[in-house]
């Protein structure tokens, strides 16, 4: 019988990824108070994230997008939310992925988490990159713990 260790990050990851969405179900479903602001961070080049080539171009690696007054069609799903935004006065839709939202903060609460990502595989890791290795250089130095110890004379 094969033993199954458990992944208490990727547990907790999901249900705070839950809380997450059931917030934006809120949000959208106009049971949260207007006094909220949410700021959400997610990577931009995970797989299943839908913004334009100019918002990547922007935002190569990761996007902060601000959900207070200004948004609209916001529709949450079982595995992401869409929303369309004001970006210098022209209106896009976003498509995210919950798996790839890394931080949320809703400062009216002070209230923020931070999101440990394992595993998602992004569409910059598809893209083949040249390994490159490092020569091991010819005079390394060990430094241990007795080099900041106080020597008794």
């Amino acid at each position: 019988m094969k033993k199954i260790f458990i992944d208490y990050g990727q547990r907790i990851n999901t249900a705070i990824l839950g809380v997450v969405k059931d917030i934006l179900k809120d949000l959208s479903d106009s049971k949260i108070s207007s006094n909220h602001c949410f700021y959400i961070t997610f990577k931009t080049l995970d797989t299943g994230v839908k913004i334009s080539k100019n918002l990547i171009k922007d935002y190569p690696k990761e996007m902060t997008i601000v959900l207070q007054n200004q948004y609209w069609d916001l529709n949450v799903k079982r595995n992401y939310f869409s929303v369309t935004l004001a970006f210098n006065r022209k209106k896009e839709t976003l498509q995210i992925p919950f798996k790839s939202i890394v931080k949320f903060y809703d400062p009216f609460v002070k209230f923020s988490i931070q999101l440990e990502l394992k595993n998602n595989k992004s569409k910059k890791d598809k893209i083949p990159t040249k390994k490159i290795t490092k020569s091991p250089e010819k005079s390394k130095k060990i430094i241990t713990l007795d080099d900041f110890r106080k020597k008794n004379k």
